[in-house]
């Protein structure tokens, strides 16, 4: 009732007094309803004595508010005959229309990731003619020397002049005069690999570049990559590589009244690789780092394709209508957070959150290692954590510091794939401190853990974090096999991204997807520089403070570590959640999270502007929209101009059979509308 109750104070001091439109959400049914009476009354006949709109005030979970208007729920909405649905944004499959040397994808799926965290609607195509036709963005996978003719140069010119954004990977030196001239340079230059690379953008305002604002994102880490670098000629430096400033990096181009947009790298380097963990040295930290690096690509091009349309609506990042959602997370691997963990727990369901607790089960005694922490005596603690609506994963059984330090044969000899009973897994396996080597098998470690507290605890484990953070290739096989939906093993430093992504079978460009999703972890209570202690936690509370607002300013949400294992560390997570703006932020389970992620993924809409009638209007099927409660459109304007000045006063959402489903519209900025359904 929080967000019901400092909106009544809001409207007790009459800040949105003459919004045009109220959401109301019931209790019960989790209804919602549109009314235009914003207004209390005394009705002795309610349980609670008042109404608001008409509604006993008991009966109500939230109200928002908008300026906008949206047509009654349940009515019917006709659209005007022959109008089409916005255009969506295009990848141009080049690989696949020439034959390329590219038969696993990865151009192609890094620009699937950067339209899908985007939020942009997007089709794939062969087909240059159906590409231009049927779009307004266009993204290339792969460099055009080979695959595009002057006609079809001719072709994308005129595209772009009649108001398109075009976006290509890399050129070579040998690339055509035409294909120069449509990306405004003169000269290309290609430079090898280069360790610690980083691509430097320009401080200068464009509107491609309203998320690159912090320093970590005006300086981003590409690794060891080769890259090429141009002179502009008509274009407009954006970028440039490591100290060359004379030369650009990223080049726009205006041609009539669109863009196009040259960047000097391949998107399989900067999206795909650093999920792999293939990242070639970037070197900027492994926790409590803002590291943006890779998501500085979709958020460009939703920037870009936002500029340069009147007006767009894409899938918001975010669940629930928040600017940002904390996802505290808890490793339980020691008998000290087993007997502790209880002040975290507690602290949780005192905010009414539901923690995720990621459970190590080390069930049998290791000499100079680790002790049968989980036992009998620890059991209680951990249903507990159930019976109080926390959830719980497996933080595997041995906590193996050298789990990901093997390949090829070595794993083989050292965490096979092999299967073992309880109790033959607590004959065999073993790790030697003086060496620091283990013997042990990643199916035990993923699957095994998971039948255990399956087993014990009788709840459904759906999701895995290995210890220490540890990666082998034989580990998205165990996933698939235990049927994990969701993982939290890499950092969002190492990934060099904030978002969740699919896991590949074997981490590797080939591999097909496991079907468990990633969900990068942002900050901990591990610091690489001096520890986290009893006596500097207030200190590094405010680094967690630091790095949360980083990732709200993209829309981001942040997963955090903290081992339950000292009262003092539940002290500091309420430190961090005291920082919080509750109205603006959320508190978020993890599981929960990544169920909105994989809804979000699927969703799939369309949008018509009518400004004849000022009113913009979002189609997508009825289960879909039933199906994804926690997710928003957001719907934004180029900066600097409001819905007023855009022409739309109502923004309604309809389904397939052109039904109005109700949602609350917030007003975010001049220029922004969330959409939440």
């Amino acid at each position: 009732m929080s967000r019901f109750n400092i909106l009544i104070s809001a409207l007790v001091l009459g800040c949105i007094a003459g919004h045009a439109q109220f959401s109301v959400k019931l209790n019960s049914s989790q209804e919602r309803r549109i009314v235009s009476d914003g207004s209390f009354a005394q009705d002795a006949s309610t349980s609670s004595g008042f109404t608001f709109g008409g509604i006993d005030v008991a009966d109500i979970d939230e109200i928002s508010s908008s300026t906008l208007a949206q047509d009654a729920a349940g009515t019917m909405v006709t659209l005007p005959d022959g109008i089409s649905s916005r255009k969506r944004a295009a990848i141009l499959d080049l690989n696949s229309a020439t034959g390329e040397n590219e038969s696993e994808k990865r151009h192609l799926y890094s620009c699937e990731y950067m339209l899908q965290i985007a939020g942009l609607p997007y089709f794939v195509t062969t087909s240059l003619d159906e590409a231009i036709s049927n779009s307004s963005l266009l993204i290339l996978t792969s460099s055009p020397k080979k695959s595009l003719n002057s006609e079809a140069i001719a072709k994308l010119s005129d595209y772009v002049a009649s108001g398109a954004i075009l976006l290509s990977p890399n050129i070579l030196s040998s690339a055509s005069a035409d294909i120069k001239k449509l990306f405004g340079v003169s000269d290309v230059s290609v430079t090898s690999k280069k360790s610690k690379r980083v691509l430097n953008w320009t401080s200068e305002s464009h509107p491609e570049l309203v998320y690159i604002d912090e320093p970590e994102e005006l300086t981003t880490a590409i690794g060891s990559i080769n890259v090429s670098s141009f002179i502009p000629s008509t274009g407009t430096k954006l970028a440039w590589f490591d100290d060359e400033s004379e030369r650009a990096a990223v080049v726009k181009n205006n041609i009539g009244k669109g863009a196009t947009y040259l960047f000097g790298l391949l998107w399989r380097d900067v999206i795909q690789r650093p999920q792999l963990d293939k990242d070639m040295e970037t070197g900027r930290g492994r926790s409590n780092t803002f590291e943006p690096s890779a998501d500085i690509y979709p958020l460009f091009l939703r920037a870009a394709y936002v500029a340069a349309n009147p007006v767009t609506a894409w899938k918001y990042t975010v669940p629930d209508g928040y600017s940002s959602v904390l996802i505290p997370t808890h490793d339980c691997d020691s008998r000290t957070a087993y007997d502790a963990m209880h002040y975290m727990a507690d602290y949780e369901r005192s905010l009414g959150l539901n923690g995720h607790y990621f459970l190590t089960v080390h069930y049998f005694k290791q000499p100079n290692y680790l002790s049968a922490f989980y036992c009998d005596e620890t059991m209680p603690a951990a249903r507990k954590l159930l019976a109080d609506g926390h959830t719980v994963g497996s933080h595997s059984i041995c906590h193996f510091p050298d789990f990901g330090s093997y390949k090829n044969n070595e794993l083989e000899e050292r965490f096979p794939m092999k299967v073992y009973t309880k109790e033959e897994y607590a004959l065999y396996a073993s790790h030697d401190p003086a060496t620091k080597t283990s013997y042990g098998s990643t199916w035990a470690e993923l699957v095994l853990s998971k039948q255990i507290i399956e087993n014990d605890l009788g709840n459904r484990v759906r999701s895995f974090r290995s210890g220490h953070l540890c990666i082998n290739s034989h580990m998205p096989e165990a996933h698939k096999i235990a049927g994990y939906n969701f993982s939290s093993c890499y950092t969002a430093t190492s990934v060099q991204s904030q978002f969740p992504f699919m896991q590949r079978m074997k981490n590797d460009w080939t591999g097909d997807f496991s079907g468990t999703l990633q969900i990068p972890l942002h900050f901990s209570d591990v610091f690489q520089v001096e520890a986290m202690s009893e006596d500097n936690y207030k200190e590094k509370a405010k680094v967690w403070i630091e790095l949360f607002n980083k990732l709200k300013g993209n829309y981001a949400s942040s997963v955090i570590l903290i081992h339950p294992n000292r009262e003092w560390k539940m002290i500091a997570q309420k430190i961090l959640i005291d920082n919080m703006d509750l109205t603006d932020c959320g508190l978020y389970n993890f599981e929960a999270y990544g169920d909105f992620w994989l809804r979000r993924t699927s969703f799939d809409f369309e949008s018509f502007w009518l400004p004849s009638e000022r009113k913009f209007i979002i189609r997508a099927d009825a289960d879909a929209i039933a199906a994804n409660p926690s997710l928003s459109l957001m719907v934004e304007l180029p900066a600097g101009v409001d819905a007023a000045e855009a022409g739309i006063a109502n923004i309604t959402l309809i389904d397939e059979n052109s039904k109005v489903h109700p949602v609350r519209i917030r007003h975010i900025s001049d220029s922004r509308y969330l959409v939440m359904l």
